[in-house]
């Protein structure tokens, strides 16, 4: 049973603070990697929920795989975001904190044909096309945001 089953089935849908952990890919363009989601159809950046025993450094590593089916490594830390809640389409209530980091590919990135129960679709993204991009959470813009300009508040 993986983490967030168990504690789920400890609190039900009660809000919990659960640690997430993710990262930003760019192309040789400075586009940006997104997944469109399966469970919440927005786009967002890859990453996903630390199991017991991993640094979240090997979190946002395995995530990005398991979603992307990239194999990357983590160049940069960039950010902790903690100051976010969200509900689930399952009804799940969580206040999220995320690692986020940068990522080189291991390989080259072939993304056309991924696709998955968590990914429906991947594109790289500009700056301009993230800010006209409706279907993004206020979490994942704050993070794009910051990235584009390379600025990172603290006590988010």
């Amino acid at each position: 049973m993986d983490y967030i089953s168990y504690i789920r089935s400890k609190v039900g849908h009660d809000k919990v603070i659960l640690t997430f952990a993710g990262g930003i890919l760019s192309d040789s363009q400075g586009r940006v990697l997104m997944q469109l989601r399966g469970d919440k159809k927005t786009w967002a950046i890859p990453g996903g929920a630390m199991e017991l025993g991993e640094s979240s450094q090997e979190t946002a590593e395995r995530e990005f795989f398991e979603e992307t089916g990239i194999r990357v490594e983590a160049v940069r830390f960039l950010n902790l975001y903690s100051n976010f809640e969200e509900i689930y389409p399952n009804g799940d209530k969580v206040q999220t904190v995320v690692a986020l980091y940068e990522f080189k590919a291991l390989e080259e990135p072939a993304i056309a044909d991924f696709r998955n129960e968590e990914t429906l679709k991947l594109r790289y993204f500009s700056k301009e096309e993230i800010a006209s991009e409706v279907s993004i959470s206020d979490k994942h813009r704050l993070m794009l945001t910051e990235y584009f300009d390379n600025s990172f508040a603290m006590g988010r």
